[in-house]
């Protein structure tokens, strides 16, 4: 699972005034047109969400909500919450101790979510790239 953010201030406008449209419209219309939400993806959001109230500490849980949700730096989030920017980054994604990542919210997460990913319905292959032109065709001259 990939946890991705948004860094820029307008991103985050828009992402704000786009859930809040979002949250007018049922589960099964996407945002931008009327094909179905993907299987299992409500299921997956809802097991997020549940991860971040029931497997974090309230400190962790304070953090994630940020960085996450909001959309907040790191250095943002320190300033708001009193406390240097290493501690938050170390409450987001632990600290190596004895050769190994010791705490860390992500840590957390990704074993609190193991059970619903492995659940989900694998996911459809890719389609296949085309076949990669070689130099002698690129060079070959072409006869009309």
């Amino acid at each position: 699972m990939t946890c991705t953010r948004s860094g820029s201030r307008e991103r985050k406008a828009r992402r704000e005034v786009l859930c809040g449209d979002a949250d007018r419209w049922g589960r099964d219309r996407r945002l931008w047109g009327r094909e179905p939400e993907a299987p299992g993806r409500a299921r997956l959001c809802d097991a997020v969400r549940a991860a971040v109230a029931t497997a974090l500490t309230a400190k962790q849980r304070e953090v994630v909500e940020a960085y996450f949700f909001d959309g907040l730096s790191q250095g943002e989030i320190a300033r708001r919450l009193g406390v240097a920017q290493q501690v938050v980054q170390k409450r987001l994604f632990g600290a190596p101790r004895g050769g190994q990542r010791v705490g860390g919210a992500m840590l957390r997460l990704r074993r609190a979510l193991e059970p619903t990913v492995a659940a989900l319905p694998a996911r459809a292959p890719a389609a296949a790239a085309p076949p990669a032109r070689t130099r002698a065709a690129r060079t070959a001259p072409v006869s009309p």
